[in-house]
């Protein structure tokens, strides 16, 4: 799967791996970022290629979804 242009204006969510907070960007700018300093945490997080993908999969099915309802 690729990282859908799509979802470029979509905002996207991700939890941090340390504390589990979830915060909302752009597809634009996950597309982009490495890392991120979580604001609960303070805690440096890395954003991998894997994560990206999941990331994007996980908005296209809801988006999908919506469209079916």
């Amino acid at each position: 799967m690729t990282l859908s242009s799509k979802l470029a204006d979509v905002p996207l969510t991700f939890e941090c791996a340390h504390c589990g907070l979830a915060f909302s960007k752009k597809g634009s700018w996950f597309k982009s970022a490495r890392r991120f300093t979580c604001a609960g945490c303070q805690r440096e997080v890395r954003i991998t290629y894997d994560d990206k993908i999941r990331i994007f999969a996980k908005h296209a099915r809801a988006c999908a979804f919506a469209h079916v309802v």
